[in-house]
């Protein structure tokens, strides 16, 4: 049987190996959201709220880890645009945070990800609407040094650790899933 580049690179790279895993959980969480139209007002805050109930958990509890690179949270600009939008913030889902050394990094990997997503997001925000949360991009060179911070760790991790990043990744895309569809 034949390898292909993308087998022969994720063996040798346990990031990409993490990529290719996770694609299919990424891509539930764009297909329950890809139901809300950003320049709407009514639909971009239901957007808004789906991500409150995930976004103020997962930070507050990734606040409680060790071992993690330095990393900002966005709740705050989150808050904001909402409040704009005449919105609080919503009860949070119930979450079991992944266990093991590495979920953490695992759900970090998710949120700092999302960075990159909200970025282009808020192009298709309405004129006029608030976009804070989503324009909250890395500073220069963040996310290429988080990766590498990343890769690094799977490297010298042990199957163990490089599950537990999985399960973090796993059950921080859930959550977000979940939150789309819940109304």
């Amino acid at each position: 049987m034949s390898e292909t580049v993308n087998d022969i690179r994720a063996e040798h790279d346990p990031l990409t190996a993490l990529r290719q895993v996770s694609r299919t959980v990424h891509e539930r969480v764009d297909q329950a959201y890809s139901r809300f139209n950003l320049s709407d007002p009514t639909s971009y805050g239901a957007f808004l709220q789906a991500h409150a109930k995930v976004l103020p958990i997962v930070e507050q509890w990734l606040a409680t880890q060790h071992d993690l690179p330095a990393w900002s949270g966005r709740t705050d600009l989150l808050q904001r645009d909402l409040q704009t939008l005449g919105h609080s913030l919503p009860p949070a889902l119930d979450w079991h945070p992944p266990t093991g050394a590495g979920g953490a990094l695992g759900a970090l990997y998710v949120l700092e990800g999302s960075r990159l997503g909200g970025k282009m997001l808020s192009a298709q925000v309405g004129e006029g609407l608030p976009r804070e949360y989503l324009s909250a991009a890395h500073e220069k060179g963040g996310w290429p040094a988080f990766l590498q911070m990343l890769r690094e760790r799977l490297s010298t991790g042990d199957a163990t650790y490089r599950a537990a990043v999985m399960d973090g990744v796993t059950a921080t895309f859930d959550l977000f899933r979940k939150a789309a569809v819940t109304d």
